[in-house]
């Protein structure tokens, strides 16, 4: 994908009426409600939230847990790391399976456990407010008080996201790099360290999306990191990019700018590194170029 200087959103920036205290959500696993067995456990205390805590004790070094939504057919896997691990309940209210496998041997799980749970969450948009393995900060996260500074003088949330997305478009560049270690399937398990992308300003789609995600999170603002596929000029890629909710309009998963009747595709990524306006906003703005297969 070539890339560009792009045309960004006209501002409408006032005098700062919007309270831009962070609001940094604490998932918790309080033993109040679980299920499991000697080796794994899975919290699920606050699962109307819309999280589920999972914890491994014991001595297999390479554990999966694989959680499928209500009425889908592809479950979530995780890598199962040391601790607490906080996964996302991202399919609304039903019937949840839980899985964990531990390894055998090469590339071959046997199960460990399994259990259907049925889940009834506060609202949609819910589990979106808080970190997971994906989006992952804490109260000592300095990306939290970087996004404060950016949405210092905003009126609404809709100034917050533009403030925001143009940071982030403006100071992360793409590392090929990475990319390209990524594509060679050198980087399995990897999961963004958004202080680190912060500090080294550079990154993958994914990187993009879970630096925005812990910003705009922690601003109040529902965000849903979304994993798929992208078609571009190299074909058919896998990507990241993310959806925000808007009291007044509802999930919003293609924002750059509003002419009165249509928003446009938000994706940090193809936005920052672009070298032809136009070629880059008929790609965003083209919902069938983009195909989403999680959401986190």
């Amino acid at each position: 994908m070539t890339g560009c200087t792009s045309d960004k959103p006209s501002s409408s920036h006032g005098n700062g009426t919007r309270d831009n205290t962070p609001v940094i959500l604490e998932t918790l696993a309080d033993n109040k409600k679980t299920f499991g067995n000697n080796k794994i456990i899975f919290d699920i205390s606050h699962s109307e939230d819309g999280y589920v805590m999972v914890k491994y004790s014991g001595d297999n070094p390479k554990v999966k847990v694989q959680i499928k939504n209500p009425g889908e057919d592809t479950p979530y896997t995780y890598d199962v790391l040391e601790g607490y691990n906080i996964f996302p309940l991202t399919g609304n209210n039903g019937t949840y399976t839980f899985q964990a496998f531990e390894n055998a041997h090469g590339n071959t799980y046997s199960k460990l456990y399994t259990k259907q749970y049925k889940i009834e969450l506060k609202n949609e948009y819910t589990p979106f407010l808080y970190p997971n393995q994906y989006v992952n900060y804490n109260k000592d996260t300095k990306t939290i008080q970087k996004g404060k500074e950016i949405a210092s003088g905003s009126d609404t949330d809709i100034d917050v996201i533009e403030r925001v997305y143009n940071y982030i478009i403006d100071n992360i560049k793409y590392d090929d790099e990475k990319a390209e270690k990524a594509k060679a399937g050198e980087m399995a398990g990897y999961l963004p360290n958004v202080d680190e992308i912060l500090e080294s300003k550079k990154g993958i789609c994914f990187d993009y999306a879970a630096l925005m995600a812990t910003m705009l999170r922690t601003q109040k603002i529902p965000t849903r990191m979304m994993i798929g596929n992208a078609i571009t000029d190299e074909g058919n890629v896998y990507h990241a990019w993310i959806g925000v909710y808007i009291k007044e309009i509802g999930w919003v998963d293609n924002f750059i700018e509003f002419d009165g009747k249509n928003w446009s595709m938000m994706d940090p990524t193809f936005a920052a590194d672009n070298n032809n306006s136009d070629t880059i906003k008929d790609f965003i703005t083209n919902k069938n170029n983009y195909s989403v297969k999680y959401m986190y």
